[in-house]
């Protein structure tokens, strides 16, 4: 599979996890076992989404969806 392909499906599969369940908590060994990619592309990918405010990273390192009161 192409590279950017890998990295598309992979912001696909966690949005899916956070508007499916929105209380879901994913620590980033879970997120890099759901993804597929290694540690940094996920890492990457896991902080852009911090970045645009759909996640947030709790003080445990878990990350959830971002609700108004966070």
């Amino acid at each position: 599979m192409h590279a950017n392909t890998r990295v598309v499906t992979a912001l696909q599969q966690f949005k899916g996890i956070f508007f499916e369940q929105p209380e879901a908590r994913l620590s980033t060994a879970e997120a890099r076992e759901i993804c597929g990619l290694d540690e940094d592309i996920c890492d990457q990918l896991l902080r852009a989404l911090v970045d645009v405010r759909f996640l947030t990273r709790g003080l445990d390192g878990a990350y959830r969806r971002r609700t108004p009161a966070n």
